[in-house]
């Protein structure tokens, strides 16, 4: 018998769900090598006995670069998360998820689209997310609040870890 869920989406689910992106490898090996390519060029002049004051002027504009991207990125996904909201009709509308032996169905009044198990390439459960990766970077999400009992969280858990195990993929990060 399949499991339905249904939730109305928001920007906030969006950028919450982004958040667990951020702590797969790729994004940190992404930002140690931003680090190296400022601290390289600090220790090669520390190392050739430039002056302190002459180091420290040459990395003002690397650290003013970081910091408006590390502050204003989070800023500027917020509003771009905001207008697509606005302005995608299919994301105004009540999201449908139902989970069979099929796959994976998302529905709202204006699409209809299956995603069949061996699709899938991992499953994360969070604190607050179902998150359903069709490639390393791309999930889909379900709102563990649209999940209304215990029973069918247990019963979603179930069948997301049988379902992604005959397909050979992984599972072991849900939680028990």
């Amino acid at each position: 018998m399949p499991l339905r869920f249904a939730f109305r989406p928001t920007p906030e689910h969006a950028r919450a769900s982004t958040i667990v992106l951020r702590r797969k490898w790729g994004f940190w090996i992404f930002i140690a090598v931003l680090l190296l390519v400022v601290a390289a060029p600090v220790l090669l002049a520390a190392l050739k006995g430039y002056p302190a004051t002459q180091i420290i002027a040459s990395l003002v504009p690397y650290l003013l670069i970081f910091g408006v991207l590390l502050l204003g990125m989070p800023l500027w996904q917020r509003w771009a998360l905001r207008r697509v909201y606005r302005t995608t009709p299919s994301l105004q509308q009540e999201q449908r998820h139902e989970f069979s032996e099929e796959g994976f169905r998302l529905s709202n009044p204006l699409s209809n689209t299956l995603i069949r198990w061996d699709a899938l390439v991992d499953a994360i459960e969070t604190r607050e997310f179902f998150l359903l990766y069709i490639s390393p970077s791309i999930a889909y999400f379900l709102p563990k609040r649209a999940v209304a009992t215990q029973t069918e969280l247990r019963e979603l858990r179930v069948l997301l870890r049988a379902q992604l195990h005959r397909v050979g993929r992984n599972a072991r990060v849900l939680a028990a």
